[in-house]
């Protein structure tokens, strides 16, 4: 199966409801925030938000970053775009695919990864292409669903991650591993959600390092 092609059909069709139903969840909007002071933007800073959707990050940012917005669905940068020009926000919206960036290497102060890992094709990728875009010491702002590292999913969940999968997200990712996949450091970690399901994290890439992690490009 073509997900990179699946998954732009399906967000296509989802953006006309995606805000009436993702943006009426309260605790989403929390999480996004939390995970938003975790990172600590700046004004003058240079912001990727990843998978970005609608847009619903745009408000929640302050003012002054520099944000460019990524996502493979058109049909969501159409109302990101118009997010933007509503509320003033200055954005530049980009149809790409998260694990294939197309961005020189250290473009950014931080990146934001809200219901982004888990929904795209290749999350190590993703990962990697994260790191290698992000300036050193530059920071990873992460909210979404994940498997803790440490636990094993049930059957059950096996089950019903793969069919989530297909109509929306996968509930069995675990963040640890594809931070070491781009040679990130965890900072901080909290629940965000339905339980703990759903976190809130920042993870830093080494302001100097003698060996950079490789990367496909």
């Amino acid at each position: 199966m073509d997900w990179l092609r699946w998954n732009r059909r399906r967000y296509d069709a989802y953006a006309p409801l995606y805000d009436w139903v993702v943006g009426r969840l309260g605790f989403l909007e929390r999480g996004r925030r939390r995970a938003l002071e975790m990172a600590q933007l700046r004004a003058g800073e240079r912001v990727l938000i990843v998978a970005a959707g609608t847009g619903l990050d745009l408000p929640l940012l302050p003012p002054g970053v520099d944000v460019v917005a990524i996502d493979i669905s058109p049909a969501m940068l159409v109302r990101l775009a118009a997010r933007g020009t509503a509320g003033a926000i200055p954005v530049n919206a980009l149809v790409m695919d998260a694990a294939r960036l197309g961005f020189q290497r250290a473009s950014f102060d931080c990146v934001l990864l809200h219901l982004a890992i888990a929904v795209v094709p290749d999350p190590a990728g993703t990962m990697r292409e994260v790191a290698r875009v992000l300036r050193p010491g530059g920071r990873v702002s992460v909210f979404d669903k994940f498997l803790p590292d440490d636990a094993v999913a049930s059957p059950l969940r096996r089950v019903a991650g793969a069919l989530a999968s297909i109509v929306a997200t996968n509930l069995n990712r675990q963040l640890g591993p594809l931070l070491v996949e781009g040679g990130l450091s965890l900072r901080a970690l909290e629940p965000a959600g339905l339980g703990g399901l759903f976190v809130a994290a920042r993870a830093d890439k080494a302001a100097y390092s003698c060996r950079e992690p490789r990367f496909d490009r």
